[in-house]
């Protein structure tokens, strides 16, 4: 089967510093049956400090959470992170998404928006959900609703004969959790099985949530927050009797994922093995006095606990120790591979200790040959030169919530013009002597 996903439009309202709705468009305007994103494969995202960046791919994040974990929105860690992301002003907000999707000769362009909000109880909960299609890939045939939400019910399905069934099915639990996870998860009587294609297209929602792959600044991945509100709620009896072992199970949770300890099914340990070998292949192109990338593996039943160690001519080194900038290259090469392999790639700060000459290479790479979709936030400027001939690759996103999109205009590089404050709404009418009067004080 050939599946093949791709972001339209993207528009976000209510997560961090997102006030107002901000729009990306990753697409022309107009899309015909012979769809082709070879010039809009990536798109590059800049903005000042605390404009919004990090928000964007917080979101997809968040949206990808809410179409493959249904127990997210009921898990009290997930919701105290929740409650600190959603916009302090506007207390509730919506994140919207529409994508093209190829599956062998059958194409659809899709929309899909989640509104969530604030309630009194401190919590966060859905409070509507909208599935839409198109037949067909062009632009301006009109959108179908699949199915929609209000206040946790079922309020429209495609499948009117099937509408009394499912809204029953999820009755309690659309607020907590989204319909399309609630489809996947409940016993399906076999007369409302296949009956029209409105499975399917939400089955098509689902994976193109798998086919997402979505990377957080370490920064921005706030673990330390949870732990420390975890820490918050021990009595200080409790934390006498069972502090320590407490405090090891919640360490546990909230660092799992680590990528230099991994539990390894043993079925798939081949699998993970090669990709550690084309890993080497990648690190050995920034490194290349290193000899390999060694598994350490410890046998647990069904799993192998791997840890990654580092061997270079006259030592090893486990990945832990490596230096920052490597430890960032082998902990995106997955992001990258998926990018390269035809995934959908949401990443913050991609050029987070990464050298220029590298980081403008790889850009490179996913222009010429990258078969997916690549998405990124960063402060370097140096991969505008290599994505200035591209269509709708760089966007500016402002302080006041405005998204604007890089043209060209006679011989003006985008780099000058956002260094220089052309770029609407983003002046960076900051002078050397500002700083005067604030550092160096230090007896005052």
């Amino acid at each position: 089967m050939n599946m093949n996903f791709y972001v339209l439009r993207l528009k976000i309202c209510g997560i961090k510093n997102i006030e107002k709705p901000v729009e990306f468009n990753f697409y022309k305007k107009t899309i015909a049956d012979d769809f082709n994103p070879d010039k809009f494969k990536i798109k590059a995202i800049y903005g000042e400090n605390g404009s919004g960046k990090t928000a964007i791919i917080t979101s997809v994040k968040m949206l990808q959470n809410l179409l493959l974990e249904k127990n997210y929105l009921s898990d009290n860690d997930t919701q105290r992170y929740l409650v600190e992301m959603i916009n302090k002003r506007t207390q509730k907000g919506y994140i919207e998404c529409e994508y093209y999707v190829k599956l062998d000769s059958l194409k659809f362009i899709m929309n899909y928006r989640v509104d969530f909000k604030l309630k009194e109880d401190g919590r966060l909960y859905i409070t509507h959900e909208l599935l839409q299609q198109k037949k067909g890939s062009y632009s301006k045939n009109k959108y179908n609703t699949v199915y929609a939400t209000k206040d946790g019910s079922l309020v429209e399905y495609a499948d009117k004969d099937s509408f009394d069934y499912y809204k029953e099915k999820t009755l309690n639990l659309l607020d907590k959790q989204t319909f399309a996870t609630s489809l996947l998860e409940i016993d399906i009587d076999k007369k409302h099985l296949d009956k029209s294609d409105s499975q399917t297209i939400t089955t098509l929602l689902i994976l193109f949530a798998l086919f997402m792959y979505v990377s957080i600044d370490e920064a921005d991945n706030h673990q330390n927050y949870v732990f420390r509100e975890k820490i918050k709620e021990l009595d200080e009896e409790k934390i006498k009797v069972v502090g320590a072992d407490i405090i090891q199970q919640i360490s546990r949770k909230v660092l799992k994922g680590n990528d230099n300890d991994r539990t390894i099914p043993k079925k798939v340990f081949g699998r993970y093995k090669k990709r550690v070998e084309r890993l080497f292949e990648f690190i050995k192109i920034f490194k290349p006095d290193l000899q390999k990338i060694e598994i350490e593996k410890k046998d647990f039943d069904k799993y192998y606990r791997c840890n990654l160690r580092m061997v270079y001519e006259d030592y090893t080194l486990d990945k832990e120790f490596e230096s920052r900038g490597i430890k960032k290259l082998m902990d995106l090469f997955t992001y990258l591979d998926a990018a390269s392999s035809g995934a959908v790639v949401f990443i913050d700060e991609l050029d987070a200790c990464i050298n220029d000459v590298y980081l403008d290479k790889l850009i490179e790479y996913f222009v010429y040959y990258g078969k997916g979709q690549l998405c990124f936030t960063s402060h370097n400027l140096s991969p505008m030169s290599v994505l200035k001939s591209n269509t709708n690759s760089i966007n500016f996103i402002s302080s006041i919530n405005t998204v604007h999109t890089w043209t060209n205009s006679g011989n003006s590089s985008p780099e000058n013009a956002y260094k220089n404050g052309f770029i609407e709404d983003s002046p960076f009418n900051v002078d050397a002597s500002d700083f005067l009067g604030i550092f160096g004080d230090a007896d005052e």
